[in-house]
């Protein structure tokens, strides 16, 4: 593959991932579905392509989108996605090259992984503040889990068609 196809994989990575952040933003955070929980696709969409793709790429493809999101979405320390999307990339290559083989089970494994990892570092962080109890931080984690997993087929199946097709050339 060269450099020009290179670029243009990781180009539509980017703009599917573009497109379910504008999702995101205009439809799923205005929905109040479990408590006022809505789904939180950022993690999703990060670790989807390493899963499928080289670990090299995909752990700075990880990094960068952690940084777009540190600037877009208030995080509750600086660096929070960043820090939290190349801890779960790096995860997801090593299971996705050495425990899985690639494909839709080791993508549902690695979404789920990248929640947890988010939820429980957003659970650290939170749990300094005295008004948030254990428990309700727990079941907060466990509602947006839930309501999270069922986008990872649609997004798996789309950076699956771009894996494909880039794959070919």
């Amino acid at each position: 593959m060269n450099q020009r196809d290179l670029f243009y994989k990781w180009l539509f990575y980017s703009a599917t991932a573009l497109f379910f952040l504008i999702m995101q933003g205009l439809l799923l955070n205005r929905l109040s579905l479990w408590d006022g929980v809505h789904p939180f696709l950022p993690p999703l969409l990060a670790l989807m392509p390493s899963t499928l793709e080289n670990r090299d790429e995909s752990t700075l493809f990880a990094v960068i989108f952690g940084f777009c999101t540190d600037l877009l979405m208030p995080g509750p320390i600086p660096g929070f996605y960043t820090l939290v999307f190349l801890t779960a990339a790096v995860l997801s290559g090593l299971i996705a090259g050495r425990l899985l083989m690639p494909g839709f089970l080791c993508a549902c494994v690695c979404s789920t992984m990248g929640l947890l990892i988010s939820g429980l570092l957003y659970l650290l962080t939170a749990l300094s503040h005295p008004a948030i109890s254990l428990l309700d931080a727990l079941g907060l984690m466990g509602r947006e889990l839930l309501l999270t997993l069922p986008f990872s087929p649609v997004i798996f199946w789309l950076d699956w068609k771009i894996y494909l097709r880039m794959r070919d050339l």
